[in-house]
Order: structure tokens, then C-alpha cells, then sequence
């Protein structure tokens, strides 16, 4: 069992209340080591990373993040290890929240994890400050400070957008996209360009990667009577089918990862 600190923070802002689902704090007393899988997810969580370096590992190969850096839309896992006094914070965005903060197509980060200097220069200073601060809420000040010094109010998502993603992650195991866009009068080119850039993937892959979530936690809360009923639930097309899927992002089929129970990165946060 690692000897870790977690912390959830709803935002304060109401600006930033639209863009950030919540805040997370990770830290440590004592030196651990962390071994685990960070799976794709259908949102960016931006990492302030004030200890030790993180190491990243994929088929492409490793990257080490001393400071703030985030991954954008993955579509496999990838090994993260970490080794030392942790001190992380985490800003989990809503899936269109990250694109009025950055500004830049979220697609061009498809796959791959990113620095933050290196889209917004100067950023690193900023956030150094923050390892400073030993109160939670005192550093949320201090981040939602820059993070509203960030925003473009003009980028935000009309509401109908807002509404049609929700809608996606609601329902998004019985869409049809091309069905969704003809009973809501949504041009396909329109709703493609809209996900590629305030989500940074398409919406078939923003689909593909939800349901997958709904059946980690499944597996996670161990809340099913057999594989096969998970499959049919999330309208897999068959049992072989969801195996691979599932396989797809973890690199495991769901029985091994439930047998083997690895730490899964992105279930830190419990909401």
C-alpha cells in the first residue's frame, strides 16, 4: 500500500467552475516509489509536478517531466514511475475545459505528453511559487490566479456544445453519430471540427474511449455478475470484441486486470 495523501478541491472561481471538474493533491511524508498505468482518458489533466521527476514509458519509448506538463488525448496506456518525496497537483478539466486556457487545437497534442513552458513560456515560473505554499486551499488561490490571467472567455464552448458533450458521456454507449447529427441538425464536419479542437480527438474515438471508462469502473467497483454482462450492457458487439477493446487501452483483457489489480494512474482521484 503506497503512503500517499490525497486531496479533492471542487474550484472556486466561477469561471473556472465551467472549465475544471476538480483539483487533486497527491502527496508523501516519506520516499516511495510509484508504478503504475496511466490510461486514456476523455479529458486533460494538467500535472504540477513539484518533487520528482515522472517517467513516462510507451511503445515510442520514455520522457521524463520534472515540472507542468500534461498528456493530450491518449489512445494507449502508457507506464508512468515516479521515485521520491511526491508533491503533485492536478487539475482535472472537463473535456471541452482546456482549450480556452491554452488556445491551441487540442489534437495537435494527440499522444503525446507535453511541457507547459513550452505552449505557454513562463508558466514553470509561475507554478514553482506554488511548492512553496503548504496549504491546499491557499495554492488553489494562487493557481486559479494564473489560470484566469490564462483564460480567453471569448473560447468558451457555446452551451449547445456543452450540452452535446454531456450528452456524450451520458449516453455516448448507444450513439450513432451519424443518427445523433441528423436528429439534431448537427453538420458531421461541424461536430468533427468542434471535438478535434476543444477535446483533441474525434468523436468516434471520444466515444470508444468513454465506454471503456464505464467498464474500468465497472471492473474497478467490482459492480458486475460476469464479463459477459459488461459486454452486452455497453453494447459491444460481442464478447470478443470487448476483450479486445479493453485490451486496446490496458494492454491486459479485463480478467488479468482484474486478477491483477495494477494501479490505474488515473483512478487517484475517487469523485
Amino acid at each position: 500500500m503506497l503512503d500517499l495523501e490525497l486531496h479533492t478541491f471542487t474550484p472556486v472561481d466561477p469561471v473556472l467552475k465551467k472549465l475544471i471538474k476538480y483539483y487533486w493533491f497527491i502527496k508523501s511524508n516519506n520516499e516511495i516509489e510509484i508504478h503504475g498505468k496511466l490510461i486514456p482518458m476523455n479529458n486533460i489533466d494538467l500535472i504540477l509536478n513539484l518533487s520528482a521527476p515522472i517517467r513516462y514509458t510507451s511503445s515510442k519509448g520514455e520522457e521524463s517531466f520534472q515540472g507542468s506538463h500534461f498528456a493530450g488525448i491518449q489512445n494507449k496506456y502508457r507506464v508512468v514511475q515516479q521515485k521520491g518525496i511526491v508533491d503533485i497537483v492536478g487539475i482535472s478539466f472537463f473535456p471541452t475545459g482546456f482549450y480556452p486556457v491554452i488556445k491551441i487545437p487540442l489534437s495537435e497534442f494527440a499522444n503525446t505528453i507535453v511541457a507547459m513552458d513550452t505552449v505557454i513560456p513562463g508558466f514553470e515560473s509561475k507554478m514553482e511559487r506554488i511548492a512553496e505554499i503548504e496549504s491546499n486551499e491557499q495554492r488553489i488561490t494562487a493557481i486559479e490566479k494564473t489560470l484566469m490571467g490564462l483564460v480567453d472567455l471569448r473560447l468558451l464552448p457555446e452551451k449547445n456544445y456543452d450540452l452535446l458533450v454531456k450528452d456524450f458521456l451520458m449516453n455516448g454507449d448507444s450513439i450513432n453519430i451519424k443518427n445523433y447529427c441528423e436528429q439534431h441538425c448537427i453538420n458531421h464536419r461541424t461536430l468533427e471540427r468542434f471535438f478535434n479542437k476543444y477535446v483533441g480527438t474525434t468523436p468516434k474515438n471520444f466515444l470508444k474511449t468513454t465506454k471503456f471508462q464505464k467498464t474500468m469502473n465497472r471492473l474497478k467497483n467490482r459492480d458486475f455478475d460476469s464479463m459477459t454482462q459488461i459486454g452486452y450492457e455497453f453494447n459491444y458487439y460481442d464478447q470478443t470484441h470487448f476483450i479486445n477493446s479493453f485490451k486496446s487501452f490496458t494492454g491486459k483483457t479485463p480478467l488479468k486486470q482484474l486478477k491483477q489489480n495494477d494501479l490505474i494512474i488515473h483512478s487517484f482521484p475517487k469523485r
